[in-house]
């Protein structure tokens, strides 16, 4: 969801040659790039604009973002907040809100325009809603959590830029939203950020069992603030059947082969308690040796 946008102005905090973090209230977005191998930290840094201009342009429409997508006048979003409602409309869920999309929104617009400044190789990271610009020949490594629950990066992923995904992103429980499922971490990977978070948003809820160890609550009550608060959130999932944890997988992966049939999704990985999901991710490039 977005956040009120914060008083002040930040010039960010380099990590390293070429990464520069901003703390920009609510939100912790990572921004990475070199051109040959070369760091370009001052092109980082002068990131921030971008994230400032892209947060002030959703925040003004952000009483429309809240809303399904069937709720939205024709013609009434234009800019970054309606690239959010196409990608919401793409994914083809109706109560999907284009809010599902507003982390990876914000971290296209970053990666766009530091690739357009010249940069070869961008990694753009709006809180693990991860944007990816790649020029022919180039690879990023990014890490994964496979569970948000346990909140720590346990898988590393190598991207080329031939594969054509310009998207990661993560949700599930314990994420930073609310989720309809039992997944503690479903990722997907698409051609833009935006489009991989709202997939991400949906196939995580699309893992959901009805059982007496799956705890549920109306949105609403969670967060009064919540753009789906008469939804019926996953609040907490006690020890679940290998049976049960199976047919959540089941699910989910039915749903991601729907997803690349359409043309949405590249591949998508998931998790459910102890039971895992690899659909159309090469083995090669699962191993958990680290992260960029």
């Amino acid at each position: 969801m977005a956040q009120p946008r914060p008083k002040g102005r930040t010039s960010g905090r380099v990590l390293a040659p070429g990464k520069v973090y901003f703390d920009y209230g609510p939100s912790s977005i990572v921004v990475m790039a070199d051109k040959d191998g070369e760091p370009l930290t001052d092109l980082c840094r002068r990131a921030f604009d971008v994230i400032d201009a892209s947060l002030a342009e959703i925040a003004a429409a952000l009483s429309w973002l809240r809303r399904c997508p069937a709720q939205i006048p024709a013609g009434q979003l234009s800019g970054l907040p309606r690239r959010m409602l196409e990608a919401a409309l793409v994914v083809g869920e109706p109560t999907l809100t284009p809010m599902a999309a507003v982390a990876g929104c914000v971290s296209d617009a970053v990666a766009d325009w530091l690739f357009a400044q010249g940069a070869s190789r961008v990694i753009a990271n709006n809180g693990g809603d991860v944007a990816l610009r790649l020029a022919p020949g180039t690879s990023a490594k990014i890490g994964l959590m496979t569970s948000l629950w346990a909140g720590q990066v346990d898988q590393a992923v190598t991207i080329k830029a031939e594969d054509g995904i310009g998207g990661v992103a993560t949700s599930g429980l314990g994420g930073r939203s609310l989720t309809r499922g039992v997944a503690r971490g479903v990722s997907a990977f698409a051609r833009r950020c935006i489009l991989a978070d709202a997939l991400a948003t949906h196939l995580a809820n699309c893992s959901y069992i009805p059982s007496d160890q799956v705890l549920t609550m109306k949105a609403g009550e969670v967060d009064p603030n919540s753009d789906i608060g008469d939804l019926a959130v996953v609040v907490d999932v006690g020890r679940l059947d290998h049976k049960l944890t199976k047919q959540a997988l089941r699910q989910v992966e039915r749903e991601a082969r729907r997803q690349k049939e359409k043309g949405n999704l590249i591949a998508a990985c998931a998790r459910v308690q102890d039971d895992s999901l690899n659909f159309e991710m090469p083995a090669e490039a699962c191993a958990p040796d680290g992260q960029e």
